[in-house]
């Protein structure tokens, strides 16, 4: 059995099309276990209309807490062999499971990874994850597979770290579950899909990867809209920090100090931007984020010692908040002076959300 974990919140619009993609399924060894996160729409009870409709669908009411923990409720209800996360905007290919069931049992993979056709009202781009360095169509095992791909976790384009488009062996997740925190409340909103995989990753076996389509994204397009969630990356930079401590993976150092630098001003530049702060409370956060975060004296202490030069570093190593506000309100001009922006404004604009 395939059980499927479907998280909803009020996704009254999108929920039939993902369950009916779901229930149609040429493999139809399944349960669906949708996780009403406290929804506030008619999503509950859609929900709980395809459960009465289908007896493989069973609905778990619950208050909000975020996707990730609901994901993980409905996890502890599963009684699959094999699990599928499948968020409730989305939709399946009719052969999307049979297909990925089929390459899990034939190469015996702890984790089969398909691809994503990424879809934006009638616009369709195919195969998303075609940039992914990961080997299609190849049965990686250990110790190459964390050894040469863990890294995909720190800034580097391996493989998706999306939790959908793919089935798990549910004994894996079970085992990493006991030993070590597959969903954390610090980690809920942001970043949730590759903390899950993130942790998951030492405890696998074996991986496949297929260029087959097995999922469609429902992409919303650019958003006008301020990102509240977006400090919890901070939070799982010091998380990540903390791993590659733990299995002295020195690969990945340099790539999450490079990642962490540049989410730190793409922040910095979200409260400008969305006139969430002024010039001093811009500062502030600088001060207050810097002054926490574990991974602060690795990061300052790695391009001093390796004599790598990056002027956002040095204004963070000087205390200089004033210089880091002027250098991501710099970095929000540019980006708004670009042919890209000026044409992603006008297409929202047409779209009326801007």
């Amino acid at each position: 059995m395939v059980s499927v974990v479907v998280p909803l919140y009020n996704q009254e619009h999108y929920l039939d099309k993902c369950l009916r993609s779901i229930c149609s399924q040429t493999y139809s060894n399944l349960e669906v276990i949708v996780v009403n996160d406290g929804s506030t729409d008619s999503s509950l009870t859609k929900a709980n209309q395809w459960a009465e409709r289908d007896g493989r669908v069973r609905v778990i009411d619950k208050p909000n807490g975020g996707v990730s923990l609901a994901r993980r409720d409905g996890l502890l209800q599963a009684k699959g062999e094999i699990v599928a996360f499948v968020d409730s905007d989305d939709w399946l290919p009719l052969t999307a499971i049979e297909s990925l069931v089929t390459l899990m049992l034939q190469h015996g993979a702890d984790l089969v990874i398909g691809s994503t056709d990424k879809r934006l009202g009638l616009v369709t781009k195919h195969r998303v994850d075609k940039v992914y360095s990961f080997p299609y169509h190849q049965v990686v095992r250990q110790p190459e597979l964390f050894d040469n791909y863990y890294l995909g976790f720190f800034r580097n384009n391996i493989f998706q770290v999306s939790m959908c488009a793919r089935l798990y062996r549910k004994r894996v997740i079970e085992k990493a579950m006991a030993e070590t925190d597959l969903f954390d409340k610090e980690v809920n909103m942001m970043g949730e899909d590759q903390f899950f995989n993130l942790k998951l990753f030492p405890y696998l076996q074996s991986m496949y990867r297929t260029d087959k389509t097995v999922y469609n994204y429902r992409y919303s397009g650019s958003t006008t809209r301020f990102n509240r969630n977006f400090p919890q990356l901070f939070v799982f930079a010091d998380k990540r920090l903390d791993l590659l401590d733990q299995f002295g993976y020195e690969q990945g150092y340099q790539s999450l100090y490079a990642e962490y630098v540049a989410c730190l001003y793409r922040f910095g530049r979200q409260l400008i931007a969305y006139n969430q702060a002024d010039k001093q409370g811009v500062m502030d956060f600088f001060r207050k984020e810097l002054d926490q975060r574990r991974l602060v004296p690795r990061l300052l202490e790695y391009y001093s010692q390796n004599n790598i030069q990056r002027k956002e570093v040095q204004l963070i190593a000087d205390h200089d908040y004033e210089g880091m506000y002027w250098h991501a309100n710099d970095m929000l001009q540019a980006n708004r002076r670009s042919w890209k922006f000026r044409l992603r404004r006008r297409i929202l604009k047409l779209m009326g959300k801007w």
